[in-house]
């Protein structure tokens, strides 16, 4: 009766949706399809879902001419095709059988906005970004027919979402055909758009050098680029932004107090408030001071952000104030400030939403189970702690191979020990740290810990795959209930050559 009485798609959809419900696809195809052949403004809509039950039916190729007669109607149905297509996508095979079907359709077409803007989608869908962004330069060229002034925009978003991705290659070309076209644009605000798409290729790059193995040189010229384009960018969030990535490969990568200081100084000079990018070069500047252990001066610069909150109340000022104690107490810990410390700490801890609560947790632990039968050890901890924090790793590690034995905190000194030898250049010898670990402290709850990561040296320092892959299966037979069992499964197989 529903059906009867029915005048659009929509309202016959509950019985669609029962029909599919005990797979009556195809009674419900042919009432959908007799809906729209008397249906007016919602004919989108009514092929909409016949297209999706032809992909349920697999049905491909008449489902992709379903979605192509939809995009004849305009850009503006595309979304709901990709919603569409979406919900039936849920696996390679089915990926990638769609997308030749509507490739196929697509291409003996005739191409429009709409199309290639699907199609666009649908190889970013399946991790073709090559193709993808060959697709978004015919759409932009597109543009440039219609509206010189559009040009350039849509390669910068789709640049932007690419990095994000870690498609670094991809996301460089991207990057420099957005450049090059919105400056050939007569569009009046591409000044900002240009320089925005300048930052982001240098992300680009500082993301490329960053994961993998790079050179002091390479990063030290990277941060020349971004000070340079600071100094010449008028746009002040973006050169504050520019300054706050110098600041962080000065101080993380190359440890240059001084530099990363002035960057991180001249980033606060263009901000007028405390936004997340100002926050982030005023905290950089408290860490510079605690690496340098002047613990005066870190002081100094907690107290300045504190009176910048008070003035500027940004809307994140509780996870701001969660910070600035959590610096307290990591500053206090390292000067051996036991009580104090805690006292930071647990305030931090009591608010289970702050990013640091588990930070704040793990440090204010360590103090408490310790401070009262291993205060000696503890600050060897302590200072060995302060000190890899400075990069001191020669005399860190000496100070926790002297803790090293079967009293507190030996387990923690073992796992800190074999971390500095990788930093010092010695991965094999941090290796037998942790096997004698697991030899002689066989009721340490840092075991499965300390046997995932020997694992991850050996595979990732000592480049011995084979050794590696034996590792990971011997751990997993070992500790099957640790938190470390999917990577470590994941890792023997990718080791062992299983096809995914």
């Amino acid at each position: 009766e529903l059906a009867t009485n029915a005048k659009d798609c929509q309202s016959v959809f509950p019985i669609v949706y029962a029909m599919m419900d005990v797979s009556y696809n195809q009674d419900a195809l042919e009432l959908l399809d007799r809906m729209r052949k008397i249906t007016g403004d919602d004919a989108d809509i009514c092929s909409s879902q016949i297209a999706g039950l032809y992909l349920r039916l697999g049905e491909f190729d008449r489902a992709s001419s379903e979605f192509i007669t939809i995009l004849k109607s305009g850009e503006g149905n595309v979304g709901m095709v990709e919603q569409r297509l979406a919900q039936y996508m849920t696996d390679s095979l089915s990926r990638q059988t769609v997308l030749n079907a509507l490739e196929t359709q697509i291409l003996a077409a005739q191409q429009t906005p709409a199309t290639l803007r699907l199609l666009a989608w649908l190889y970013s869908e399946k991790k073709d970004y090559a193709d993808a962004l060959a697709t978004i330069v015919k759409l932009d060229n597109m543009a440039d027919k219609s509206n010189r002034g559009n040009q350039g925009y849509e390669l910068l978003q789709f640049a932007d979402r690419v990095r994000s991705e870690g498609a670094l290659d991809v996301a460089v070309k991207a990057y420099d055909e957005a450049i090059s076209r919105l400056k050939s644009s007569d569009n009046a605000r591409q000044s900002y758009f240009i320089s925005q798409a300048e930052l982001g290729a240098l992300k680009t790059k500082e993301l490329y050098y960053l994961s993998r193995p790079h050179s002091s040189d390479s990063v030290a010229q990277l941060v020349t680029r971004y000070e340079q384009y600071a100094a010449s960018e008028q746009q002040g969030d973006l050169s504050l932004d520019a300054l706050v990535h110098a600041g962080d490969l000065a101080f993380h990568e190359l440890f240059n107090f001084d530099r990363a200081t002035k960057d991180y100084e001249r980033a606060l000079t263009k901000s007028n408030g405390l936004n997340e990018t100002a926050q982030h070069a005023a905290f950089g500047l408290v860490e510079v001071a605690v690496a340098a252990q002047n613990f005066p001066l870190a002081e100094s610069r907690l107290s300045a952000i504190g009176q910048q909150l008070e003035r500027s109340k940004p809307a994140n000022e509780l996870a701001v104030r969660d910070r600035i104690l959590f610096e307290r107490g990591r500053s206090d810990y390292y000067q051996l400030q036991f009580d104090s410390a805690v006292v930071y700490l647990n305030e931090v801890a009591n608010d289970a939403s702050s990013d640091y609560a588990n930070d704040a947790i793990q440090l204010a632990g360590l103090i408490q189970d310790n401070i009262t039968s291993g205060i000696s050890r503890l600050k060897i901890f302590a200072k060995a702690a302060r000190d890899e924090n400075s990069h001191k790793y020669a005399l860190a590690d000496s100070e926790y191979q002297s803790l090293a034995d079967n009293g507190p905190l030996a387990d923690r000194a073992a796992m800190r020990s074999a971390e500095m030898l990788v930093k010092l250049g010695r991965p094999a010898d941090g290796v037998n740290v942790l096997e004698t670990m697991q030899e002689k402290m066989v009721t340490s709850p840092l075991l499965d810990d300390a046997a995932f990561r020997e694992a991850e040296i050996v595979e990732r320092e000592l480049h011995d795959k084979a050794r590696a892959q034996k590792m990971y299966e011997d751990f997993l037979a070992k500790y099957p209930n640790s938190i470390f069992v999917i990577d470590a499964r994941e890792r023997a197989r990718k080791l062992r050559g299983d096809a995914f």
